[in-house]
């Protein structure tokens, strides 16, 4: 097929002559066009991927396996983003609305003016700090705040993280830390299930007396020793008319 294009388009109808310009098209290219092609480029072409994606609440988009922050006004719209070897392209309404250095598979590329002005410094909390935070609380609140936040989008889990820092401020970090333990080994990766199991936790300790320490109450009714000790009354002589 390719050998008979060659022979119709060079051998047949690049001979005839066209019935608007009243010239033969092979010699039109071989004496005008020809001599201005420019040289075949030495780099192979660039081949773009399309896709369609969605923007999350946090702001980004996946697309090749890596996450690219698009500005406030497009979340939960759905976007056609182009990349290549050089550049992402983000459209929406057939307009570029973003452009990102492509990233490799797992990584992130954000723009910070993306946020909203008010959220700006919520969002350059990086998840690692958070993991870190949590390691210094303890060795389980950091594992599961390592889990929770190893997801293909960590930003989204970005909250819980902290919420589970704030219970360790709470409760206590050797609650915390008990209860991450006991959630890890049970694959439980719900901040609110940790916070259930603190609770719980709280309700089965032990009183200060069982441990061995009592606290005195407040003695509300409290009498001299001395009136609890019973006199028994002198009996005295009964008269005829005298009942006993």
């Amino acid at each position: 097929m390719q050998a008979h294009a060659l022979v119709w388009s060079r051998d047949i109808a690049g001979t005839r002559v066209r019935g608007t310009t009243r010239q033969v098209p092979r010699v039109v290219f071989e004496t005008l066009e020809q001599p201005t092609l420019l040289p075949l480029a030495l780099e192979p072409f660039d081949r773009p991927t399309w896709a369609w994606a969605t923007v999350h609440p946090d702001h980004h988009i996946q697309f090749r396996r890596a996450l690219y922050s698009v500005p406030t006004a497009y979340l939960g719209r759905r976007v056609e983003v182009r990349g290549d070897s050089r550049l992402v392209r983000i459209y929406y309404g057939g307009e570029v609305i973003k452009i990102h250095a492509p990233q490799p598979p797992g990584g992130r590329a954000t723009d910070y003016a993306d946020y909203p002005a008010e959220r700006a410094p919520y969002a350059m909390r990086a998840p690692e700090a958070c993991i870190r935070q949590g390691e210094q609380v303890g060795p389980a609140v950091g594992q599961f705040v390592r889990v929770l936040l190893s997801g293909v989008f960590p930003w989204a889990r970005l909250r819980q993280a902290q919420k589970l820092l704030r219970l360790a401020e709470r409760y206590g970090a050797a609650r915390v830390n008990a209860a991450c333990a006991r959630a890890l080994a049970f694959e439980l990766l719900d901040v609110r299930r940790v916070e259930g199991i603190v609770r719980t936790a709280l309700e089965r300790d032990p009183a200060p007396a069982e441990r061995g320490h009592v606290v005195p109450l407040p003695a509300r009714f409290a009498r001299a020793p001395e009136s609890f000790t019973h006199h028994p009354r002198e009996e005295e002589p009964h008269g005829p008319g005298d009942r006993p």
